[in-house]
């Protein structure tokens, strides 16, 4: 995990009359996140599988972790059936990658990228969706990584296939429509848009998955508070302190009892909230909108809000 505060910091919260600002300054720690050192230390373990997400196989191909596997994710997590949706992959798909990557049902998983954590957490929710226990994130990603002096490499690293089998899904992990319009009134739900800020307003129109063409409507779901996904991460793409990932949501008046719908343009950048606030923040029921924008923007039956909530 990443380094505690050293004895003089904590002299110094020790000292102050309030120790909540100390608290605040205090590095995000969840058994979901780990930062370089930690995977330095336990790359070479046996149960352990390294995840290089994020990059095309050229960039993979020109420098990464030692160990890692290449995950394509533009195709390897999207559903082929109807990839303008970027919906996740169906199960026999997740099994047939996994086994491929030579991850085991029992294997650790320890995902990295190097956009500020967005298309790790992405996998993150997708394996733990289909019920997969053991995942981590790097925190910060390869940048983190390269930060500490670690090094990287152009070989690649071969792996004995597995055969990983899917038990079944998590779907209090998973929102559709179908759940946003029922539970539309219900003053227990909270939804999070976490695009940019001019995507929510409507000042600008969205675009389906490796498509030109913009969506139909612009706008954000009706009562939807908007935390761009990158208002998570410090400038070196690590994750904020739990104290400011708290108060960011506190701020937009989403408690923690409250059910949590995150979504974005087509679910990637939604995932980032999705992690903070159940890995991170310890929210229970917390669900991204696995279609998001791609879908709600171009469907005959929804509306969406222009302007502020």
């Amino acid at each position: 995990m990443r380094r505690s505060f050293g004895r003089s910091s904590m002299m110094l919260c020790a000292l102050l009359v309030a120790a909540a600002p100390c608290a605040a300054q205090q590095p995000a720690s969840s058994a979901a996140l780990v930062g370089a050192a930690w995977l330095r230390e336990h790359l070479g373990d046996p149960g352990l599988r390294l995840l290089d997400i994020g990059k095309t196989a050229e960039q993979f191909e020109a420098g990464h972790l030692p160990g890692a596997q290449f995950v394509d994710w533009r195709v390897d997590l999207v559903d082929p059936g109807d990839p303008e949706l970027f919906l996740v992959a169906p199960s026999d798909t997740i099994e047939a990658l996994l086994s491929r990557l030579g991850v085991g049902n029992a294997t650790t998983v320890v995902i990295y990228d190097n956009h500020g954590n967005r298309a790790a957490a992405r996998m993150f929710w997708a394996l733990r969706y289909y019920g997969h226990e053991d995942l981590r994130i790097l925190d910060g990603g390869e940048r983190a990584w390269r930060a500490a002096g670690f090094p990287i490499t152009t070989e690649r690293t071969a792996v004995a296939a597995e055969s990983y089998r899917i038990a079944g899904t998590n779907e209090a992990y998973r929102s559709d429509k179908a759940f946003l319009q029922e539970r539309a009134r219900d003053p227990d739900l909270a939804v999070v848009d976490a695009r940019q800020h001019d995507f929510y307003t409507g000042e600008v129109f969205g675009t389906p998955f490796l498509s030109e063409e913009p969506n139909r409507k612009a706008g954000h779901i009706a009562g939807a508070r908007n935390a761009f996904w990158a208002d998570h991460v410090n400038e070196d793409g690590t994750f904020k302190s739990v104290g400011e990932l708290r108060a960011l949501y506190r701020t937009l008046g989403i408690a923690p009892a409250s059910t949590v719908v995150t979504y974005c343009h087509i679910g990637l950048q939604a995932s980032t909230p999705w992690f903070v606030l159940k890995e991170l923040l310890g929210y229970e029921d917390v669900r991204l909108y696995d279609g998001s924008m791609a879908e709600w923007a171009n469907a005959e039956d929804t509306e969406l809000v222009l302007g502020e909530n």
